[in-house]
């Protein structure tokens, strides 16, 4: 797939993505390229060369968008490749028929790696691993392609297990009865946290209390 992004202009004060189409390369270059998308709280932390791990290792993607006035968000099994995330699901299904239309989306996965614990009630934090995609949904219509985004996704989240060796492969009818979305990144937010307690008082091991990390090793928050 040809990598692109739109070009984002700030339209009296709010975001205004056109159809201003322009090659781009990697996920990294798509990072923080609006004020939508930039780290502003802890800018320390943003973490864009970390987008396709995030991307690749995450389990459970919150969708995002608003359809009439009224946000929603839902989560789903997704796909990431070649810079895109795909979605599928039933036809029927509302957040599907309202994506496919072209509305802007938001995409959320984050990867909970600790628990922080500190001396101080303040300081008390987690690490993690986050990033949120922006873009507009495409439908994949050709057969082919359908499948190997399918087949590929039961691989992803059951690694080893392949059509017609481990399960009996989907029909062209089963194929045809899914409707399968892909969202090119258009940009992306991504913000980490890493380390251990960083409390006034935690570097202090005679200090009262207590400080250190519970390790959950990227928990799908």
């Amino acid at each position: 797939m040809t990598v692109r992004r739109e070009a984002a202009r700030v339209n009296a004060g709010a975001d205004d993505i056109t159809a201003e189409w322009e090659p781009l390369d990697g996920l990294e270059a798509r990072a923080g390229i609006s004020p939508r998308s930039r780290i502003r709280r802890h800018a320390e932390r943003a973490a864009p060369a970390e987008a396709e791990s995030i991307l690749r290792a995450g389990r459970v993607a919150h969708v995002a968008y608003a359809l009439e006035g009224q946000p929603y968000v839902i989560p789903f099994l997704y796909d990431y490749a070649d810079g895109a995330v795909y979605l599928h699901g039933a036809p029927a299904s509302r957040t599907l028929k309202t994506l496919r239309d072209g509305v802007d989306v938001a995409i959320e996965i984050t990867l909970l790696d600790g628990l922080i614990a500190s001396r101080d009630a303040e300081s008390h934090s987690a690490n993690y691993r986050a990033v949120v995609v922006y873009g507009r949904a495409e439908r994949v219509t050709n057969m082919t392609k359908k499948r190997a985004i399918l087949e590929r996704m039961t691989l992803r989240y059951f690694p080893g297990r392949t059509a017609g060796t481990d399960y009996e492969a989907a029909t062209e009818k089963q194929i045809r009865a899914l409707e399968v979305l892909q969202v090119p990144v258009i940009e992306l937010g991504v913000k980490m946290r890493a380390g251990g307690p960083r409390g006034p008082r935690d570097a202090d091991p005679a200090a009262w209390g207590t400080a250190y990390v519970v390790e959950l090793g990227g928990y799908d928050a």
